[in-house]
């Protein structure tokens, strides 16, 4: 009897052990896929007003994230990659970008808002419908209401050295693409 409840003891802390690391190590690579994801996304608030670390009377909110092997890695290998970054790093590797950086573009409109992926522009350059690889009646375009979230991936020509400009109507950020940490 002794010995029964023993190796029940035993399992049960075993399966416990198991679920604590599975636990863990979700945790830890999510904690990663966080990070790599917050390093690598620049945002643009249009028509928004910068008060300290507060942004006033934006109509919308465009966040432009990186994608490179580092981030796919970990996308791949963690249980909390968020859906609409799934979907479109399944672009990444697609012969159609080769030679080119995958950019994935998540939008909200804060206001009424008729937003126009074509008038995105990056280096100098206008998106094309080439350039987005996103099926075009699958994102929300033209007037948004309040409270609208969506994304686009689209992929541009590798920037040599490193920077891309990209602007929307008056609204300008720059992402360094160097600056970000590399694992090799």
């Amino acid at each position: 009897m002794k010995r029964r409840f023993l190796n029940i003891a035993l399992s049960v802390s075993l399966i416990v052990s198991v679920a604590a690391f599975f636990f863990l190590a979700d945790k830890a690579f999510g904690d990663e896929l966080e990070d790599l994801i917050k390093e690598r996304t620049t945002t643009m608030y249009l028509e928004g007003q910068k008060l300290g670390d507060l942004i006033l009377g934006a109509r919308a909110r465009l966040d432009f994230l990186f994608v490179d092997d580092s981030l796919l890695r970990a996308a791949r290998t963690s249980g909390m990659t968020p859906d609409w970054l799934k979907w479109h790093l399944g672009h990444f590797g697609d012969p159609q970008i080769r030679g080119k950086d995958l950019f994935v573009l998540r939008y909200e409109a804060y206001k009424p808002w008729d937003f126009d992926p074509f008038k995105i522009v990056v280096n100098g350059k206008n998106l094309t419908e080439e350039d987005i690889l996103t099926k075009l009646i699958r994102i929300s375009t033209g007037s948004l209401s309040p409270n609208t979230v969506d994304s686009l991936a689209f992929a541009v020509p590798k920037a040599k050295d490193g920077v891309y400009n990209i602007t929307y109507e008056s609204d300008r950020i720059e992402i360094d693409v160097k600056k970000i940490k590399r694992e090799n």
